[in-house]
Order: structure tokens, then sequence, then C-alpha cells
């Protein structure tokens, strides 16, 4: 416990300045525009001189003087109380150490913890998590979303600065996750329609030149038994409705965009589902595919299941690559589902890079518009096909999934 600070204070309009017999800074200053995250005395009277006072909105200190801008004039009691805080700096000394602050954030914001991970290489997971709470059941295809602080450090070397603004540390990075699933567990069963632990398919994003991602690097630098965001909403019209039993079902995705295909695909077959099913996923290498065990066993024990998988960037492919739009342009789509392509039959489901997919861009009238590099559903409007458009089902449903938001 040390000595009560004399203060001397002085409002000017909104501006009140408190004149101190000892110094709390050298000669540079600090200035705070939010609630600062650092441990240091001037940090944490800032943070509780914005606890205790409304419309506070800057605090400069500046050696021996603090300086306290707020939206409007300064009144008496909270001069006062001001006044107070100050005084008081050093005789109650009750700023947070920042693991003591990270540990109530988490506390406060976490409501699910990850149960297991699954790391098929360096940057890629296959994880589990288990609300505190359990969740409606939701839909095959639909997303949800996951976040961690601002607070939780980063698995890669890129460099946020706090100090402009403050307030960003104790806020939550989150970005949506379509559910995914392994389709059979341990003892080679179908899952469960509804577990208790939701699946997702992860790729950590490297920081770029314009844009540093937020929430990857932090989720890979989690461990089993630690604690995360997850919400209880889970929706997207990137769903199984309108399928019938017999039909014929394709799924076409690139990268982690595999994760809602395999939980539907997980749907379908719980369901009896009789039509045929081909899945075809896109990836630069071997490495990137973290569901080939599950999807073998799948295929051995389902006639009507296909899983066939394409790399771009295996030595091997050098000069020769393949993409999902030369299969389907090749007629090896078809061969591998069983089956021609009709559109009175057959649904499409379109998961990933959205040059992939290539989305038109539609008129007024309905008229769709392609881009100029050729894409999926290009070629499925050439040959009948139906776009979901608006809230207008077709049997062209997509769901684009590539940069972290």
């Amino acid at each position: 416990m040390g000595q009560r600070i004399h203060v001397d204070a002085t409002p000017v309009g909104n501006v009140a300045i408190f004149d101190l017999d000892r110094s709390l800074t050298g000669q540079d200053g600090m200035t705070f525009v939010g609630p600062p995250a650092g441990t240091t005395p001037p940090a944490g009277l800032a943070r509780r001189l914005w606890e205790a006072i409304d419309q506070v909105d800057n605090v400069f200190v500046l050696s021996n003087t603090v300086t306290v801008r707020r939206e409007s004039p300064w009144g008496a009691d909270d001069l006062e109380t001001a006044s107070e805080i100050i005084a008081n700096l050093f005789i109650f000394w009750e700023v947070e150490s920042l693991q003591e602050r990270v540990e109530r954030l988490r506390a406060e914001n976490y409501n699910a913890t990850i149960t297991s991970i699954r790391e098929h290489n360096p940057d890629l997971w296959v994880m589990l998590v288990k609300p505190d709470e359990p969740v409606e059941p939701f839909k095959a295809g639909q997303y949800t979303t996951l976040g961690l602080g601002f607070w939780e450090p980063r698995a890669d070397s890129a460099s946020e600065d706090f100090d402009e603004n403050p307030d960003q540390f104790e806020k939550m990075a989150r970005r949506s996750y379509s559910v995914s699933s392994s389709i059979v567990d341990q003892d080679e069963e179908l899952v469960p329609a509804h577990p208790e632990e939701i699946e997702f398919y992860i790729v950590q994003v490297p920081p770029g030149e314009e844009e540093i991602p937020a929430l990857t690097p932090r989720i890979f630098t989690r461990g089993v038994g630690d604690r995360i965001y997850m919400s209880h909403k889970f929706t997207g019209r990137y769903t199984l409705d309108d399928v019938e039993p017999d039909d014929n079902i394709v799924f076409l995705s690139t990268g982690t965009g595999e994760a809602p295909q395999n939980l539907m695909t997980a749907d379908l077959l719980r369901n009896g589902h009789r039509g045929s099913i081909l899945q075809v996923v896109c990836v630069r290498y071997r490495h990137d595919l973290a569901y080939t065990d599950q999807q073998a066993i799948v295929e051995d024990r389902f006639p009507n299941y296909r899983y066939v998988t394409l790399t771009t960037r295996e030595p091997e492919n050098e000069g020769k690559k393949v993409y999902i739009q030369d299969m389907l342009e090749s007629g090896d789509v078809e061969k591998e589902l069983g089956s021609p392509l009709d559109p009175d039959d057959t649904h499409v489901f379109l998961c990933g890079n959205p040059l992939m997919i290539g989305l038109p861009k539609w008129d007024d009238d309905g008229s769709p518009h392609f881009p100029d590099q050729r894409g999926v559903c290009e070629i499925l409007h050439e040959r009948g096909f139906t776009i979901d458009h608006l809230r207008e089902r077709g049997n062209v449903h997509f769901e684009e999934y590539w940069k972290e938001r």
C-alpha cells in the first residue's frame, strides 16, 4: 500500500486537468483513447477513470499532470470522483495483471470446450467442440460461428497494434464455419445425427500483404481442454431441402469446402438414400485431404457412394492439372457418378473457391451473366440446370467458402 497522491483539479469545459505531487510518466507521456490493456500505473489509472466516469473519451498522462477529456462538461461530483481515483491510485492498487485480465475475459466470453484435435498437418485440423449447453438440432450443410478473443496469442508472426485501438483487445475475433463430419466413427459406424460435439474442418489462413486473419492463427494455438466461443445459432440455405430419396447427388468442393458435403453425405446415408452420391474434392496437395481414411471406409460400406480427389500441385501433375471444371467438361463426373447429369433427377452442391463455382450476376429479368473464367455454374446452366437465386431453389446449390471473414 502506497501513499495518497495530492491532487489539484481544474475543469475547463469538457476537459479536466489534474496536477499531482508526483510524476506518473516520463516526458513523453501516455495517451489513452479507450480502456487500455496495459498494467502500468498510467494504464491502470486510465482504466479506472473509464469505468467510473461516464463519457470519457481521452486520458493523457504526462509527468505529474493527468488530463481527462469527456463528451460533456465536468460537474462537481464527477470531478471529485476522478480526483479520488487519482489520489488513491497507489493505496488501492487493484489493477489486473495481464494474465488475470485474460482469464476474466475468457470466463466472460467463452461457452464451449475443445474436446478433440486431429492434426492432419500443421495447418489443417479436424476439431471437435462441445458447447456448455446442448444446441438445438440443425440441418446438414448449415454453419455457425466460432470465436476467440483478440487477447489470445497468435500462431504466426503477424503483428497487431492495440495501442491505436485499445478497445480491440477485449473484443472477439469471429468467423463462420460450416459444420463438418467424419461420416463414420472409430467403430466404422455412421455418426449420429445430432452428436454432443460439433465437428469443424479448419485450415490456418496465413497473413497476407493487405489482410491479417484474426481467428485461425489464434485457433492454432489452442489445445484439447481449452475454451472457445461457439454460437448456438446455426443457419444457411445450403441444405438437402428438396432432395428426393432416388435423386443423384453430386458434391463438388475445394479444400475445406468439403466440410458441409461430409455432413450432408452422412445425413443421406443415415436416411437410406437410394440414388448415387458422388463427392469430388480438389486440393493443391494430397496432404490437404484430411478425410481420406474415413472416406475409404464409407466407399467400402455403401456401393452408391464415390469419393474422388484431385490434386493440382503434386509433381506428377505438372503440365496436366485437372480441375473440377475439366472433369465436368470431359464427362468424367458422369463416369464416376455412373449416370448422366440429368437436371430432372440430379442435385449439384458447390462449396469452396468462388472461381470454381463461378456464380453469375443477374439482370432484373433473371438472366444470368457469368464471369469471364468459366465455372461450374455456367457449365451446368448450359446443360439445363437451375442455379439457386434469391428465394428460388434450383438444383445447383452453392456456398462460397474462401477468404477468412
